[in-house]
């Protein structure tokens, strides 16, 4: 049952299910509102620094695969790998690799020694990529080859 409105007078009303589209929407922005001004815009990250805020999980990709890296404290990494494509992208269906090794960072270089792979050809081998830019939530590498990858960071250590 719906009241009437009274001038001076603000009556509870129960929403009406013509309501609810607009309250979901104002929900909504408000909460993007809040998310918004909640975020702090990415810093960029000082080059003493790399080693330290390197830590954590990354997304990205690297030439023609989706990469999720995870550098560790203790100078250990790991690495996934998925194909990307149609298929791989859309149903999940692309075969994930993994790697592990180790990692340094000296000036601007990141250098990766591989000491496991499920593609025995990249075992025991090293490689390594020049940071063009890194702020607190992105990272963009150079790799000895040429190619540059962009990495989003998913979470802290």
């Amino acid at each position: 049952m719906h009241q009437r409105y009274h001038p001076g007078r603000l009556l509870p009303r129960s929403p009406s299910p013509n309501n609810l589209p607009r309250l979901l929407g104002l929900s909504l922005l408000l909460a993007l509102a809040f998310v918004a001004s909640s975020c702090t815009p990415s810093q960029p990250v000082e080059e003493t620094d790399y080693s330290a805020k390197i830590l954590g999980h990354w997304l990205g990709t690297a030439g023609d695969y989706k990469e999720s890296i995870r550098f560790r404290p203790d100078g250990s990494f790991e690495a996934q790998l998925r194909p990307l494509g149609f298929i791989s992208n859309t149903l999940s269906q692309g075969v994930t690799g993994t790697i592990r090794g180790a990692w340094t960072i000296s000036g601007k270089t990141v250098t990766l020694k591989i000491t496991s792979a499920e593609d025995e050809r990249v075992t025991n081998s090293t490689t390594s990529s020049t940071i063009l830019a890194f702020t607190t939530n992105e990272l963009e590498v150079k790799s000895d080859r040429g190619e540059t990858s962009n990495f989003l960071r998913a979470s802290s250590p």
